[in-house]
């Protein structure tokens, strides 16, 4: 069994138009839910809401995680257990490694750990995040060390293998903000994976979803709809279950 952590703000944690039509179970993939300290199936809606520190799926909307644990089964065939680890609005400041949002994942992933109903291969880390930091207009290098920083930590208490990045689109421009604000977490993202061998890097559709109407969700400005993250996570999930199968 290999366990993903899907981290972020509200694009991982799913804030689309509304509950994609299939709400299927996804064959060979699990979800921990913490308030219920069981795994159930995986399925749309995903995640929970645990206040103030982690949020499901908006309004019982659509997430990534479904797809992006189709694409990884269909390639590792092992069981995909996920863990929803995301809230929306948060800068990177808010996961540091001295924040109670921190201590919360470490608690969620940790009772996720001791619930498995398999052995665990592989604990990978999946990030989508950085919306919010560039509307703070966070410097490329103060963001990329505290990336670092971040993986460093999750790596030590957790034992994550990869840190996997989905890379951060345009969303401080569809602010009406400067295009370098997106452009500095997107750079210090490309250079985490380029310089440290705990990132890997994911996918990079966001960089044309995000600046393309037909891939947002028309009530929500900058946040991707159902239809991005079939694309977004199917694209992750393969390229992570690649990485583990040594493909």
């Amino acid at each position: 069994m290999d366990m993903i952590l899907f981290s972020g703000q509200s694009n991982m944690e799913g804030q689309t138009e509304g509950c994609p039509a299939d709400r299927e179970p996804v064959e060979g993939a699990i979800e921990y839910k913490f308030l219920q300290e069981k795994y159930t199936t995986l399925q749309h809606p995903a995640g929970e809401d645990i206040v103030p520190y982690f949020g499901g799926a908006c309004f019982g909307g659509g997430c990534m995680l479904p797809d992006f644990c189709r694409a990884y089964h269909k390639v590792r065939k092992t069981t995909v257990a996920a863990v929803h680890i995301a809230l929306g609005a948060t800068n990177i400041g808010q996961w540091m490694p001295d924040t109670e949002q921190y201590g919360m994942v470490l608690k969620k992933v940790r009772a996720a750990i001791a619930a498995a109903p398999e052995p665990i291969e592989h604990i990978y880390f999946v990030w989508l995040q950085g919306e919010s930091d560039a509307l703070l207009k966070r410097p490329e290098d103060e963001y990329y060390s505290m990336l670092v920083a971040f993986k460093n930590a999750l790596k030590a208490d957790l034992g994550i293998e990869k840190f996997g990045i989905i890379r951060v689109g345009y969303f401080a421009e569809c602010y009406d903000n400067p295009v370098e604000d997106d452009e500095a977490i997107i750079r210090a993202q490309e250079r985490a994976c380029k310089e440290d061998d705990d990132f890997l890097m994911l996918s990079r559709l966001t960089a044309l979803l995000s600046r393309d109407q037909d891939y947002i969700n028309p009530f929500e400005r900058g946040h991707y709809n159902n239809r991005a993250f079939e694309l977004i996570g199917t694209d992750a999930g393969g390229t992570l279950a690649r990485y583990a199968q040594g493909i």
